[in-house]
């Protein structure tokens, strides 16, 4: 992607996604601070976007999945942590919509009980809440060992007084043991 050049199709992403963000959700071009996080993204590097509500944080972060994983091999994984089981089950119905499109799956684990995991040993994205993320941390460590991708969303919160140690403890633990995550 060139400096200044917007457009969907000019990014170094699979065709298959590409053409899904234009055909199916009608994404031609990246909003200027989209835009200028792309970059960052694409290369791999850890990035912290702040940009307002509705300008495309989701989008950015579902870019940088699809090209970690496009990199890796086939039981690649990448791990989008949300604070509440709401917004979990938002971004687990985008994310099934641009794995079908995409050739890869998605898991959600939003809870402890075992009818609120979803296909969560074999998937390539797992959704889930930090609290379910440290629950398979703790029990499930096998799950994560070939992480290739975190996504913090709400990063905002790792300041609460009741989600944030959670989360910071996750992404600590989540460096230690995959740091080109």
């Amino acid at each position: 992607m060139e400096v200044g050049d917007r457009t969907v199709s000019a990014l170094d992403l699979p065709a298959s996604f590409l053409n899904f963000l234009q055909k199916d959700w009608g994404i031609e071009r990246l909003h200027p601070p989209q835009a200028k996080a792309i970059p960052s993204i694409l290369a791999g590097r850890n990035t912290l976007v702040a940009i307002p509500t509705a300008s495309g944080k989701s989008l950015l972060a579902y870019m940088g999945m699809i090209k970690r994983l496009s990199e890796g091999h086939e039981r690649s994984k990448a791990v989008y942590i949300v604070p509440l089981k709401a917004l979990a089950m938002e971004k687990f119905e985008d994310l099934k919509e641009i794995a079908a499109a995409s050739g890869l799956s998605v898991g959600l684990g939003i809870g402890d009980a075992t009818a609120e995991a979803k296909n969560i040993d074999d998937c390539n994205i797992l959704v889930c809440t930090s609290e379910k993320l440290d629950s398979l941390l703790r029990h499930r460590a096998e799950l994560v060992a070939d992480v290739c991708c975190v996504v913090a969303d709400e990063f905002h919160l790792m300041n609460d007084g009741t989600r944030g140690p959670t989360l910071e403890i996750n992404l600590t633990r989540l460096r230690h043991i995959k740091p080109d995550a």
